[in-house]
């Protein structure tokens, strides 16, 4: 399970409340692996009891108080540690606009406008170059030591994120041809066969 080492790796940049973390992780790691702010405080909870972040309350008058969290050595050595074993793992991941092409022989013209609208998805992606990702980036970035050397590996997160949606605009383009051919074959095919048969 990830969730943990992307809190710690969160945690490593600075302290942070369970509610900052659950905006960074939406600011960030959210474009990639999602998780629930109730994911995210329990996941504290068992950090803090392995030993991997500890915790103290900020009193604040007015306000309700705030737990502000903070890896230790510990943590960092378990967040080094993962770093180290990581493989590349591109597994086969759950696509429901796949097992509808599989089968979209069924119906063509639905499996035709189900693929513009993925490709009209895309383009828009494209078009605002994920913008509100590349603030977030050059924002946090200004606020954390070493920022600048760290925001690049922030960035091939997304290079990757728009190179996917590249790539499915294309695949979504070619599809759409691919059926757009077999209709106008099977119309004029059939076009062919209604004059055959007048002409009898």
């Amino acid at each position: 399970m990830s969730l943990p080492y992307g809190l710690l790796g969160l945690l490593s940049y600075a302290e942070s409340t369970g509610y900052d973390l659950t905006r960074k992780f939406e600011d960030s790691l959210n474009n990639f692996w999602h998780a629930q702010s109730s994911q995210i405080y329990r996941e504290l909870k068992r950090l803090e009891a392995d030993g991997a972040v500890s915790s103290r309350v900020v009193v604040q008058h007015g306000r309700p108080n705030q737990r502000v969290y903070t890896i230790t050595d510990s943590g960092r050595e378990r967040l080094a540690a993962w770093l180290a074993e990581g493989r590349p793992n591109f597994g086969n991941t759950h696509y429901e606009i796949l097992l509808r092409v599989f089968f979209g022989a069924e119906n063509p013209r639905a499996t035709l406008a189900m693929l513009k609208q993925c490709r009209d998805e895309c383009d828009k992606e494209l078009a605002a170059e994920c913008g509100d990702t590349r603030d977030n980036i050059e924002m946090y970035a200004s606020r954390i030591p070493d920022g600048a050397a760290r925001s690049k590996y922030w960035a091939m997160t997304l290079d990757l994120g728009i190179a996917h949606t590249r790539a499915i605009r294309d695949w979504a383009e070619s599809a759409i041809a691919a059926i757009e051919h077999d209709m106008t074959t099977s119309d004029t095919a059939k076009e062919g066969i209604d004059e055959n048969t007048h002409s009898l």
